[in-house]
Parts: structure tokens; sequence; C-alpha cells
């Protein structure tokens, strides 16, 4: 399993889209996710314990993995089948199918961020946070997976969680979680061989007094509102990126107002990879970006009044 993060969590700034010739503002809003574990054998836990079986000594959790999004995209839902990379994490912990998957989406638009967090302590009982997690109310729904470990396919989820409702950003949200089985396996214990759901896998489905569960929850994702951040929109729609998709050669253009300080360039990873600074201040800017491998990039901009704002930015 990978212990590392590839979220955006440092970059707290505006998702603002830029379209040749128009622009609009969208909302953006910063939040931190956690989950804690609540994973504990009912003899030990009489109150809050969940499982039959005593919990293994390897017990632990893959890493915290998923991505917001919009509606047409479905990470993991319960009386479906899973992904390969949903398949992927809950029997093996492994994310790489996953962010394969979630990088198509960013691609096609319908997925803003991939988000990846370990646990911490390697154990039953642990938890992690996903901070500063931008979300754009072009992309407002947020889906979550991580393995129950060990186990033959067994997970927790959230699956596509609006963060805004009704044109306003939620403060804070509590959601009690259960143990899913992703259906790709038939073991029944936390210990069970691998056994192959056949000839066809079942649908994704809860484990509520089921295997060594009992119907209370695993654990509770707790998701708070740090800030809403705004935009001058009139200003933010004068700033045109173009043309997008790009060889590689772009301009970013400005009013002569509020002009371009700074433009940073990200892979989807959240590493920078290039960074301009418009040390003449001018309000056209061109920028020489075919060095970089083809792909989807986000331009980080800054204007001489400190608004922030991102582009997506596709290479061919």
């Amino acid at each position: 399993m990978k212990n590392f993060t590839l979220s955006f969590k440092s970059l707290t700034f505006l998702i603002v889209v830029l379209q040749i010739g128009t622009g609009y503002s969208q909302s953006t809003a910063s939040y931190d996710i956690t989950f804690t574990s609540d994973w504990e054998n009912e003899v030990i836990d009489p109150i809050n314990g969940n499982s039959t079986a005593a919990i293994p000594g390897n017990a632990h959790w893959s890493n915290l993995v998923g991505t917001t999004h919009n509606e047409n995209y479905t990470l993991v839902e319960m009386g479906a089948l899973a992904s390969t990379g949903v398949k992927n994490v809950a029997e093996a912990g492994n994310n790489d199918v996953l962010f394969s998957e979630v990088s198509t989406q960013i691609t096609n638009g319908n997925a803003y961020e991939w988000l990846q967090e370990p646990l911490s302590p390697f154990d039953n009982i642990s938890s992690a946070t996903l901070s500063g997690v931008v979300v754009n109310s072009n992309f407002p729904l947020l889906s979550l997976v991580s393995m129950i470990a060990p186990s033959p396919d067994w997970m927790i989820a959230i699956d596509g969680i609006n963060l805004r409702e009704g044109g306003t950003w939620t403060n804070e949200i509590s959601i009690q979680l259960f143990p899913y089985d992703a259906g790709t396996d038939s073991g029944t214990m936390y210990a069970s061989s691998n056994s192959p759901t056949l000839p066809n896998p079942e649908t994704i489905s809860v484990l509520i007094n089921d295997g060594p569960f009992n119907a209370k929850p695993i654990g509770t994702i707790t998701i708070s509102l740090n800030e809403v951040l705004s935009v001058d929109n009139q200003d933010l729609a004068r700033v045109i990126v173009s043309p997008n998709p790009s060889n590689g050669i772009i301009k970013i253009s400005t009013s002569s107002a509020n002009i371009l300080k700074e433009a940073m360039v990200f892979d989807v990873l959240g590493k920078q990879v290039a960074i301009i600074k418009n040390q003449n201040l001018d309000s056209n800017l061109n920028l020489n970006l075919t060095a970089l491998h083809k792909g989807v990039y986000l331009v980080r901009l800054e204007l001489e009044d400190g608004s922030l704002s991102t582009k997506r930015l596709v290479l061919n």
C-alpha cells in the first residue's frame, strides 16, 4: 500500500473556469474531511464494538482515497457493481487503477481532483484528515473509499455527498459509516483465502449483521467548512487563457486595471511543474509550456489585487 498524499491540500485557492472570449465565476469553498475509525471487537467494547469476531493482529486501513466530482461520475454506489479500481482498493488496498479511473474523469471534465491520505496509526482504531480540500460549485460532490484490512473485499465508502445544497455551502456534515462488501470476493471472515465471486461479481452491499459485523457503525466521516472563497467577478471574467487545448504556447490576457502577477502550473498529482512571474506587468503574457508532457494541468493565476483563480489546461 502506498503511504503518500496526492491531494491539492496546500492549494487553498479559488477554482475559476475561464473560456476563450467569455468568463464566469464559480463559488468555491475549503473543507477539512476527517475519517475516524471505530473498529473493535464487541467483547472488548460492548458499547461501540462492531465486530463479533476477534480483530486481526495486523488490522489496519488502506489510504483514504477519492475525488470531488459532478453528477456525471459515480465512484462507488450501493447496489451497483464495483469498478476495477474500487475492487482493487477493497481487496488489496491498491489505489493505482482507481487513480487512473479518476484521472480519466478529470480529463473528461467530470471530476476535479484526486484525494489521498494515509491513516495513522497502522491499527484498527485510526484516523485520517484531508485538510483544506477546495470544492468547486461545478464539482460539489465528494466520494471516498478505504479498505478494511485484512479482509476479502470489505471497505468503507461515501458516495456523492453534496456539499452545496440550495446554492449554499454546508457548514458541517457528520456521517456514520458501516462496512461494505465490494461483491468481488466470497470470503466471509477477515483472513479468508482468496475466493473470487464467480461466475459474476455481485453488487456492492452493506455488511450489517453479516459476516463478522453487527449493526453498529465502524467509523465516522466529519466534513467541516473552513471558509467560502470569493472572487471579483468582473476582474476574473476578464482573464482569458488561450488557446485551450493548446500545443504548449499559450497567452494569458488580463484587464489593464488588474493584471496578472504570477502563474503557477501544476500537474494532476499536485506537483508544481512551472512558474512564470509577470515582471514587466504586461496585460498580455505569453507562456511556453512545450517542455511539458501532453495531458491535463492546472494553471494557478494570481492577479495584482491578490485575487486567485485556476484554469484547467489541456496540452495536446
